[in-house]
Parts: structure tokens; sequence; C-alpha cells
């Protein structure tokens, strides 16, 4: 997989410039260019943000050496992240994440509704700063979706730009479409030559409270999942599966990938729950 480019969005708190540090550590390896970006629904803070902008370019330069520049642009946060990234031709987006607060927990989160809205992948991140080895163990939660076969050769990719030893935590298996599944994403990980361990999630109940418990004990540094929200973000659906994720109070950092085929009818089984 080649990132040339890698959008960071920023509201100007602290959680936005850890965001650019990850970025940076990503860029460094791999001869990336960072766009650091605000979007402004007030177009009078534009000269606020061209200082706190600046300001945290003048740091991150002290340890990254390749090229970041500074985009300000009025219009909505939740609606144009998307669009952005794709105009400038970004293949990366590093967004940070305060949590999830008030009316979210009825509405959905506004992090996940960026996600959404783009097919490139997200990596949401909290206050955990990234470690000085980077993303040397991947966890990557299986369930047995359409979608997840059509993004595991996108999660192969991201392993091996990433350097990553991968953790397949597979969701109990209930029927035959399940073990198929299961077994042809294993192929694929047992074809790409990465170093990867299966693991089976026998406990049923919540899914991806399961998913961080093993992130933790492994003490993981990435978890990359296959973003379903798109099903339930906009209803009164209390709170998403990929939230339990992207919210982990061990604020591991989380990638998530947007399908570009959402219609999952014919092999639909509920997830996570």
């Amino acid at each position: 997989m080649n990132i040339n480019k890698i959008l960071v969005p920023s509201d100007l708190q602290d959680v936005s410039y850890t965001a650019l540090e990850h970025a940076a550590a990503i860029a460094t390896k791999h001869g990336a260019e960072i766009v650091l970006l605000h979007v402004a629904q007030d177009a009078s803070r534009a000269d606020e943000a061209q200082v706190v902008l600046n300001n945290w370019m003048d740091a991150i330069r002290q340890t990254f050496k390749g090229t970041v520049s500074m985009l300000i642009e009025s219009g909505n946060f939740v609606d144009d992240i998307a669009p952005i990234a794709k105009r400038e031709n970004c293949q990366l987006v590093v967004m940070p994440t305060h949590g999830i607060k008030g009316i979210q927990h009825v509405t959905g989160s506004r992090a996940l509704k960026v996600i959404t809205e783009g097919q490139i992948p997200f990596l949401v991140v909290q206050q955990r700063g990234i470690r000085e080895h980077g993303y040397k163990k991947m966890v990557v939660p299986i369930t047995y979706r359409n979608q997840v076969l059509e993004e595991v050769n996108l999660f192969i990719e991201l392993a091996k730009f990433f350097e990553s030893e991968v953790f397949l935590v597979a969701k109990r298996e209930e029927d035959a479409y399940d073990e198929k599944v299961l077994k042809e994403v294993v192929s694929k990980f047992e074809a790409s030559g990465l170093s990867f361990t299966l693991i089976h999630d026998k406990d049923g109940g919540n899914f991806a409270k399961h998913v961080v418990n093993y992130a933790v004990s492994m003490e993981a540094d990435l978890i990359c999942a296959v973003n379903f929200a798109y099903e339930n973000l906009y209803t009164l659906f209390p709170r998403t599966e990929e939230e339990d994720l992207i919210y982990n109070e061990a604020q591991i950092p989380v990638l998530l990938v947007t399908p570009e085929i959402t219609n999952d009818s014919i092999y639909y089984i509920p997830i996570w729950h």
C-alpha cells in the first residue's frame, strides 16, 4: 500500500497535535507528505487557526524532516473532511477524537460520521502518543460479513505497510458460512507471508469489547477493522460497536475502513452483539 499524503484534521486542541505526531511517525518511515487541516464554521477564527497550526508545524519540524503544509477552510467539519481528503489525494486520514459526549450518545459520534463519509482508511487516535516502535502489533477483528472478505487484502497491505505482526480475533462461528469466511481469511494471510496468529472468541456477547480486551492483553499498538457504522449511525441506536473500539479506555489507536459496497443483504448477519 502506498501512502504518499496524510491528512490530519485539527480542532486546535492538544489531541490534534497527538494525531500530528502519529502522522509524522508514519510519514517519516514511508516518505509521505502531511497536510494539517482546520475546517472552521466561523471564518473569523481563521487567524487564530493559522497561528496555532504554524506553531504546531514549527514544533513537529524539530523531528519530522518531510513536507508538512497547512490548509484552513470554512465549512462543516463533519461534512467536509472526506471530500477534502479526496480532493487533496490523501491515502490516509489521521483523526483525533475527544471521546463521545452528551447528545452524541444518541445521535452517533462526530468521528464516526466523518469516517463513514469516506472510503479511505481513517486512523483514529486519542491522547495516547505513538509508541517508539510504531504499530508492530495489529489486532484485526474478523466477523462474517461479505465486506470483511472484500477488505482482507487491504488489511494485509496495511500490515505490510506498518510492518506489523497480526492477531486475527475471530468471532464465534455459528454456521458453515462463518467457517467458510474464516477459512478464506486465514488462507489469504497464509499466502501473504505475514506473521499472524488466529484467536477464536468463544464467549459470545459484546465482540467489540472482547476485541479490545484481547488487544490490551497483547499490548497491541493498533486495531484495524471494517466500519459498519453506516447501518445504524443515523438512527436512535444508543451506541455502535465501532464506538466501543475507537473510544477504548486503553486509548489504542483504531484504523477503520468503510467498504465501498455497503449492500450486504444476501449475507447479512448482525455483528458484535
